[in-house]
């Protein structure tokens, strides 16, 4: 693997554990925002192993990853979705107003993260 990816996926991890603890603190609409920061940062990890780039943009990082999909990369498609839902969470928890948001959605936005960042970790330890 690449450092740059090795640092992506790192940074990727990180993030995850400060979505977790910002969970755990009732800070769900933070959590979220923060499990998509993590699950962009493995995106742009398989992107840059793939590639050799990475997009610098929210919607180019989406797009480079569901054409890599597109052409035959193993990777669950629905991850594509939870990247275009996740950036409507993260300009709501910005820039407001903000939706208050579940802990059972909150969870689910966790999980999803965190199932994420560990598809894209497998796919590059390969």
């Amino acid at each position: 693997m690449s450092p740059e990816s090795t640092d992506y996926i790192g940074t990727a991890g990180r993030i995850l554990t400060e979505a977790q603890t910002f969970f755990e603190e009732g800070h769900n609409e933070v959590a979220a925002r923060e499990a998509y920061l993590a699950a962009l940062a493995a995106a742009r990890a398989i992107i840059f192993e793939r590639t050799g780039e990475a997009p610098k943009t929210h919607s180019g990082t989406r797009n480079m990853l569901a054409k890599l999909v597109h052409e035959g990369l193993a990777f669950d498609g629905g991850f594509i979705k939870f990247l275009a839902d996740g950036f409507e969470q993260k300009n709501d928890a910005d820039y407001g107003p903000r939706t208050p948001l579940g802990d059972s959605d909150a969870e689910r936005i966790l999980e999803t993260a965190q199932a994420f960042v560990a598809a894209a970790r497998a796919m590059l330890e390969k």
